[in-house]
This record gives structure tokens, C-alpha cells and sequence, in this order.
């Protein structure tokens, strides 16, 4: 009889287990526990004033300073030569980001003097160093490491030089469109081939002292970067002249990493995706190539094939989704606006839930899909319309905004991605005036050389937001896409790339792929990436925001002898990260993490302000 009763009871405690458990599962699929979604821990009001208050505005270059002592680089360049300043002003944009104190000398008024500088970073064409040469080969000779950036047709100072550039022959000025890595100069690139107009580059053909150190090279074998040991100092010449452009920053990273021995520099470290256009009021229509393929509408394909093949991938690949969210396609511009359908903030709802509960995070793209700005040729261009005024610009941020909380009404949104990449001045404002918790905005990083897109730098402006661009984009690799990405990677250790649900439908972004295909190709992508890249962290637009602003913030210190690192770290809030390249063995640590990434390169991962690396 007591076995019975204990039975009976035992089979309660397994329904009622049974039962508890399938109701704790329905609330955390119900509405009801978006009522509780908070990321205020992330983004609150008094953590980011607090944050705000420590910003500083430090420039690393001490022209006009006493730079001895300093590890300062010098940066020679040539005021009166317009590709020289070009070249000077993408090199200052590198040289903040790699926290690198370096003094600039302009050939054209200045009195050459290299004694002082850690390293020299030839801007200028070597041309006009005729009265200098002599000081300069002597410099290199005792010990010194000069970047000669670009190469021109050979003059008089060439003739002199060209034997203590590691080349024994040359004999014409020749273009390629191709780079071929024969090293890792770009990070995790040794053997990779690009070739597109978009490298174009003029070289001079060149035969190169056996005891060079071959780089790169390029159409027809001509070395297009080299390192050569002359005396107890080194030379890294690039041979070529498309250096003035941010696509190839990377290039003057690496080369001023590989130059210097044992170079260390800060990087992000994070990989974010974005999903632009999502969630979205979702149309019914059928398309023919959906029709065929999954005999589906729209609406039906992206909630029953195109999104659960999403997940699958961040699942494998470990991707954390940032889902910038449209209220409306209308073309609406003036207040009132329209208001939400239910239908629509059911998508945002059901869809938006999946993205947090996968770890990522709900962004904002727009009230409707129309930029705020008032540009008739940026409408003209796009087919879009301007906005009538700058408070109808404001009514559509406060309209979206209340549209998000609806959906979520404790979450902080704080993340924005302008329509089709394109923000006026006045719509950026009307931003920060009315959307309290914006903390980052991501649009593009590259140059426009129509104007019409916001493109940004990496830095933290001086109303508080973060500045955040975006990189790549697109289901399937192309050769400028993949180049942008390894040169990113190599100068910020960063990934940011976004796709569109409907990039399917367009045939140039498609590239007259199905989805089938296109799956295919971002899968292929996904793979190429964690198998090139595997140490990146993954992050939503907010979370990397919060760190690539502590990273912007710090200052650093280095100290270096032939075995040891010193590196202390001003405003440290969290662990930062940094890369080294070094041909010797890693010793003791002190406060960090070393990891080998590359040949000869290493991810350091700094956990506290001060850290050392011993080599060996």
C-alpha cells in the first residue's frame, strides 16, 4: 500500500514537473517576457555620462616638440606635392589610430633631421632629397628604419639611392591592377591574389638584391613591397602610389609592423553583421522567383526559409545579429505620420524577439526608408523624396522610437543606421535632439567620390556619439569587398558587414542569384571569415560600440628594449586588445594573454593597464 501511494505521488511530482516547465517555456516564447528585455546594464543614461566625462582629444603628433626619448616617428612629407599631402593626410588618420606619436618634417621649408626619429616614413618623393640623402642612407646604415611609401619615376636621387633600396636592377614605370601576397604584410593573406582595377597601381620595374625579403608583387612579377637590411637598419620600400586611400590603410599598417621589430598596436577585435531593413513590414506579393523555387509569397519565404537559414548560420559561425528595424515604406514627410500597422509590430515583435534571444541586438534604420536629408539630387539619385522641414524630421525619429518601445518597452535602442547610407548634418542632429539613448551611428567607411553618403572615421564626436562605420556588404564575395575586409582587418582587427533581406531581388546586388545560391555564398563567406579570422569576438553594433570608444579613449605608452615590451595604458576601462608582430619567442607575461595568430603575429590581450611581454 505505502509503495502505491509513493508511486501515485511520484507520478504527481512528474506532471506537475511536466506542467511547470511547459508554462515557464510559453512565457519565454509569449509577448510577455519582451516586457522584461532590458539592456539598461549596456546603455544607461548615468553609465554613459560617466563615460562621457573621461573623453579626451589626444593628438600624437608632437611637431615642434622635443621628440627625444619619445619613440617618435618622423613622417616626411612635401607641402608643395598635392599627392604627398594626400598621402600625409591618410597617414595622420593611421597614425591616430595606431596611437603612435610621430613629428612631421615638410621638405619644402623644413631642415631635414633624422636623428631623433624611432622610425622615418617617407611621404615626399625621394626626388627631393638632394640635400639630405647622404644623412638619410647614414641614418638607416646605424640603425635606423625608413618606409619609403611611394615610388616615382626614377630621377638623379633614385640613381644614387636605389642599391640601398634592395634592388640591384630597374627599368621602366610600369601599371598593374594585381597584388599577390607573399607574406602575411596583410594579416592572414600569404598567397592571396587580388586583381581589380580598383588596386590600380604604377610600379617601377625592378630586380630585386637577393637578400630582399619579398612582400608582395604584381603584374608580371614586379615586386610591388620588400624589406632590406642595409647595415644595422632596414628599409620597407612599397613600390607604388595609391597609399592616400583608406581601402589601404592595411598595407601602411602592416608595412610599418613588419618594418619595425617587434611592433605592437591597438586594435577593436570584434566581428558585427548588421541586417538592414529588418524587421519590416513584409509584403504578400509573390515573386516569380520565389513562386518557383518555394512556391511561397514574400512574406512566407522570409518568415519560413530565409530567416530560420539566418539563424542556422549565426548559430555555426557565431554571429550576433544587429537588426536595424523600418517602421514603414511609406514616402510620408511630413507630420503626422502615419501611424504603425499591427501587423507590422507584430513582425517587429516576433522577429525582433529572435534576434535578442540569438544574442543580438535591435537597431533602428528608420521611420520609413526616406534618409533625413534635404538634397534634391540625393532624391533625384535614389528616387527618393526630401523632407519638408526639420521638425517632420524629428516627428519620424520620435515616431519610430515609440513604435520600438512598443514593441519593447523596457529595451534602450541605441544604434542607427541611415537609409541607403546617407544623413545630413541637420537629420544627424535631429537624431541627438530627439533619440536620448542613441549611443552609435554605422554607416559607411569608405570615400564616396559623389558625396551623397555619410562617411565616417572611427571616433567618438563631440556631442558623445559614437562614429561606427560600416565595412563590407552583400551575400557573396567580390574582389573590392574581400580587399576592404583584409585591409580592415589588418589596420583595426575589425569586421562590420551588412546585408539586406531583399539584396535577392536586386540583380546587381544578387548578381541574378536565387536564394539557394546566395545561401551558398554567404555560408562560403561565413567560413572563409572564422577559418581566416577565428580569434574575433562577435558583437552587436552596442557592444562594440562601448569598447571601440574605451580603445579610441586610451592613451598608450610603450617601452621597448630587444627583450622586453612595456606597454601602460591610460583610461582603461576593460580589456583591450592589440597585435604584434615579432620573429623572436614569447617569455614571460605579465598581465596579458598572447595568442599566435599568423606567422610571426600575435593577438595580446591586456588585462590591466600596465603589461609586459618578454621576448626571447
Amino acid at each position: 500500500m505505502k509503495n502505491n501511494i509513493r508511486f501515485r505521488r511520484n507520478v504527481y511530482i512528474i506532471m506537475l514537473s511536466i506542467l511547470i516547465f511547459g508554462i515557464i517555456s510559453q512565457i519565454a516564447r509569449s509577448d510577455l517576457m519582451l516586457k522584461y528585455v532590458s539592456n539598461d546594464s549596456q546603455t544607461s543614461l548615468g553609465q554613459w555620462q560617466t563615460f562621457q566625462e573621461t573623453v579626451t582629444t589626444v593628438s600624437m603628433n608632437i611637431d615642434g616638440g622635443d621628440i627625444a626619448g619619445v619613440d617618435a616617428h618622423c613622417i616626411i612629407y612635401n607641402s608643395e606635392d598635392s599627392l604627398s599631402v594626400s598621402y600625409y593626410n591618410n597617414f595622420e588618420k593611421v597614425y591616430s589610430y595606431l596611437k603612435q606619436p610621430y613629428t612631421v618634417l615638410d621638405t619644402a621649408s623644413d631642415e631635414l633631421s633624422y636623428d631623433a626619429c624611432q622610425a622615418v616614413i617617407m611621404t615626399a618623393s625621394i626626388e627631393v632629397l638632394t640635400d639630405s640623402i647622404t644623412e638619410l642612407e647614414q641614418y638607416i646604415h646605424d640603425g635606423g628604419y625608413v618606409f619609403f611609401s611611394r615610388m616615382d619615376h626614377p630621377g638623379p636621387v633614385f640613381t644614387k639611392l636605389y642599391r640601398k633600396l634592395g634592388i640591384v636592377n630597374y627599368w621602366y614605370v610600369v601599371g598593374n591592377d594585381d597584388i599577390h601576397f607573399t607574406s602575411n604584410l596583410l594579416i592572414g593573406q600569404k598567397d592571396a591574389l587580388f586583381t581589380d582595377d580598383f588596386f590600380y597601381n604604377d610600379s617601377i620595374s625592378v630586380e630585386l638584391d637577393h637578400n630582399s625579403e619579398l612582400l608582395a608583387k604584381g603584374k608580371n612579377q614586379t615586386p610591388i613591397a620588400w624589406r632590406y637590411e642595409h647595415g644595422d637598419g632596414a628599409v620597407l620600400v612599397y613600390n607604388g602610389n595609391n597609399l592616400f586611400t583608406k581601402s589601404n590603410r592595411g598595407l601602411v599598417v602592416g608595412a610599418i609592423s613588419m618594418l619595425i621589430p617587434d611592433y605592437i598596436y591597438p586594435i577593436f577585435n570584434a566581428k558585427l553583421f548588421y541586417i538592414d531593413d529588418y524587421p519590416a513590414p513584409m509584403s504578400t506579393e509573390e515573386r516569380k522567383e520565389i513562386k518557383e523555387e518555394y512556391n511561397r509569397n514574400v512574406a512566407t519565404f522570409f518568415k519560413e526559409i530565409w530567416w530560420p537559414d539566418m539563424i542556422k548560420l549565426a548559430k555555426n559561425y557565431d554571429l550576433k545579429y544587429t537588426a536595424v528595424a523600418i517602421e514603414d515604406y511609406n514616402e510620408a514627410i511630413e507630420a503626422p505620420l502615419p501611424k504603425y500597422r499591427q501587423e507590422d509590430l507584430t513582425n517587429l515583435i516576433v522577429f525582433g524577439r529572435e534576434v535578442l534571444k540569438t544574442g543580438g541586438e535591435v537597431g533602428i534604420h528608420g521611420y520609413n526608408h526616406q534618409p533625413l536629408q534635404f538634397r534634391q539630387d540625393i532624391a533625384d539619385e535614389y528616387d527618393y523624396v526630401v523632407w519638408n522641414s526639420y521638425e517632420d524630421m524629428e516627428a519620424s525619429i520620435r515616431e519610430v522610437l515609440s513604435y520600438t518601445q512598443s514593441a519593447f518597452p523596457n529595451y534602450n535602442v541605441v544604434s542607427y543606421v541611415p537609409p541607403s547610407n546617407i544623413l545630413s548634418a541637420e537629420g544627424r542632429q535631429a537624431l541627438v535632439d530627439n533619440w536620448e539613448t542613441l549611443r552609435v551611428i554605422s554607416s559607411l567607411y569608405e570615400e564616396d567620390p559623389k558625396d551623397f553618403s555619410y562617411v565616417q572615421e572611427f571616433e567618438i564626436a563631440d556631442d558623445g556619439i559614437i562614429e561606427m562605420p560600416r565595412i563590407t556588404s552583400g551575400y557573396s564575395d567580390s574582389p573590392d569587398m574581400m580587399w576592404l575586409e583584409a585591409s580592415v582587418m589588418t589596420a583595426y582587427g575589425f569586421i562590420s558587414h551588412f546585408i539586406h533581406p531583399d539584396d535577392m531581388f536586386d540583380d546587381y546586388r544578387s548578381g541574378n542569384k536565387g536564394w539557394g545560391e546566395l545561401y551558398k555564398d554567404f555560408e562560403y563567406m561565413l567560413n572563409r571569415m572564422e577559418s581566416t579570422y577565428p580569434w574575433l569576438k562577435p558583437q552587436t553594433s552596442g557592444e562594440a560600440a562601448i569598447h571601440v570608444a574605451h580603445v579610441l579613449n586610451s592613451q598608450i605608452t610603450r617601452e621597448q628594449t630587444d627583450s622586453e615590451i612595456k606597454v601602460d595604458i591610460n583610461h582603461f576601462n576593460s580589456n583591450q586588445y592589440f597585435i604584434l608582430r615579432s620573429k623572436k619567442k614569447i617569455g614571460r607575461l605579465t598581465n596579458c594573454n598572447v595568442k599566435l595568430i599568423d606567422e610571426h603575429t600575435y593577438l595580446v590581450e591586456a588585462t590591466d593597464e600596465h603589461f609586459n611581454i618578454e621576448l626571447k
